[in-house]
């Protein structure tokens, strides 16, 4: 699949002149009217001014002087009037007078194709996966007629954001209708997120008055990482409730499952005429029944899963409790009884499957909260102080599917499928892969040396080693959740999670 570039861009416009011929039609502007637009839109707002204070100067005049009148020195003297000199330059000069104007375009290179859209609007934000990089081009331009001397920028990237490529920070002169552009790339992370306006700082020619301001960026602001799980592949489990799962058994539905001997009260549209018409014999037409499905989500967030893969700095926890929130609200939409769980290193929270906005909210809420502290989950949950392993099947309603969202690092997670199984649920198994790239580290950053003193710093064998080794541990655990009759997604990072799942369960209810 080839690759495309997704630009979100955003024009500032000032008001048009009803003189200006350009405005006398209605007809769309030009590229280059756009460009001009943002270039000659500049409205710095200025946040401190410092001058120099010249007390040095007559303090370093009077040493200067004093040295040369000891030693009898006419050099020294004269000398001593250079720092007044430059003090009274500076004061002349005056502030600078800069006027930068900025523009910003975010673009995301995705193997999805995607429309140029206009991030001005919160709801047509540039949207991607956590993980994914955002490159950022942030382009400076003098705007005014006196060049920018010592310009010192930093862009205004949301604190959430990591910076992955590139610095957002430059140091430039700008002469008179000259730019430069910023480049840099950020890690998407779940949320929303809005670029702040870049601060700047400027000096006059001499140096001795600094001015700092902060300049209104024309272009993309802001960036969405929700994205939506496009499927959510269903197994056989179900309930009492209609909905989009097909059973085994007959019943109102459409696709034809079996013919019956007619009883009294069979509805008249399900008699088969047909056979009535040719044999003079009343027979029922029965449907394959269809019906809901309830659904547990568990994740896996136990200190164990601080994890994370090679190049992201998304931890274990993070990419699961993602990906269950994707899933649950897929789920949701599709009108399944859904519920939440969460596996602690000592207990378990649970919020029962349910449907409706309430629901949501409350789902969506617990698996934000996952990545913080335990005890800071701000939505109400049922919480079971014992071993999750045989806590949490004993909350499991009848007749639910699981999903356990875990990388499957140690033997926990195989624990609680063999128990689940042992007690007729059907469980489905998402892992992603944290523990195949060499250079896996702990979400923090830290290496195996700075973890483990005894460790050598800078070893090539140990790490990849110990990495082999516990890829190898994870695959025999997947192998055994198999065993017990699990479905089990192995999650390579490089692909989407809609596809995963679907590519592993197949068509809903099949």
């Amino acid at each position: 699949m080839s690759k495309t570039t997704t630009v979100a861009e955003e024009s500032t416009q000032p008001d048009p002149d009803a003189t200006d011929p350009r405005h006398v039609d209605d007809g769309p502007t030009t590229e280059a009217d756009d460009a001009a637009d943002w270039r000659t839109g500049a409205d710095d707002r200025l946040t401190e001014v410092e001058s120099a204070d010249g007390s040095w100067a007559v303090a370093a005049a009077l040493a200067i002087a004093g040295i040369g009148f000891v030693v009898g020195s006419p050099v020294l003297l004269a000398g001593a009037t250079i720092p007044l000199w430059y003090t009274a330059v500076a004061s002349l000069g005056g502030r600078p007078e800069t006027r930068i104007a900025a523009h910003r375009a975010l673009v995301l290179e995705s193997d999805a194709v995607d429309a140029t859209r206009d991030t001005k609007d919160a709801d047509d934000a540039l949207s991607g996966k956590p993980g994914d990089v955002v490159t950022v081009r942030t382009t400076l331009y003098n705007a005014g007629d006196q060049p920018a001397v010592d310009l010192r920028v930093v862009d205004g990237v949301p604190d959430a954001l990591p910076v992955v490529e590139g610095t957002p920070r430059t140091c430039v002169t700008l002469e008179p209708g000259e730019e430069t552009t910023l480049e840099y790339g950020v890690e998407l992370q779940r949320g929303e997120h809005e670029f702040a306006e870049p601060a700047m700082r400027g000096r006059s020619l001499t140096g001795a008055t600094r001015v700092d301001w902060e300049s209104p960026v024309a272009g993309g602001e802001q960036l969405v990482c929700s994205p939506a799980v496009a499927n959510a592949p269903l197994g056989t489990g179900r309930n009492d409730y209609a909905g989009e799962v097909p059973t085994d058994e007959g019943g109102s539905g459409v696709e034809f499952h079996s013919v019956r001997d007619y009883e009294p009260g069979d509805p008249v549209r399900s008699i088969d005429w047909r056979r009535y018409a040719n044999t003079r014999e009343l027979a029922t037409v029965e449907y394959r029944a269809e019906r809901s499905t309830r659904i547990l989500c568990v994740v896996d967030a136990r200190s164990s899963q601080a994890l994370s893969p090679a190049g992201s700095t998304l931890s274990a926890l993070e990419l699961c409790a993602d990906a269950a929130e994707r899933t649950a609200g897929r789920l949701l939409t599709e009108g399944h009884p859904t519920g939440v769980a969460a596996m602690h290193n000592r207990r378990a929270l649970f919020v029962p499957p349910g449907t409706g906005s309430a629901t949501r909210e409350h789902v969506t809420g617990f698996l934000q909260s996952l990545s913080g502290d335990e005890d800071d989950v701000s939505v109400p949950a049922r919480r079971l102080y014992d071993d999750p392993v045989t806590a949490i099947p004993r909350v499991v309603p009848g007749e639910t599917q699981v999903y356990l969202f875990s990388s499957f690092v140690d033997d926990a997670p195989l624990d609680l499928v063999e128990r689940l199984r042992s007690q007729g649920y059907s469980v489905c198994v998402v892992a992603p892969e944290v523990s195949g790239g060499a250079h896996a580290t702990p979400a923090g950053g830290r290496s195996a040396s700075e973890d483990d003193p005894g460790v050598p710093a800078g070893d090539p064998c140990v790490t990849p080693l110990a990495t082999r080794l516990a890829g190898i541990d994870r695959d025999t655990r997947l192998a055994h959740a198999r065993v017990a009759g699990a479905t089990v997604v192995e999650w390579d990072l490089d692909r989407s999670l809609g596809l995963v799942l679907d590519r592993a369960l197949g068509v809903v209810g099949r």
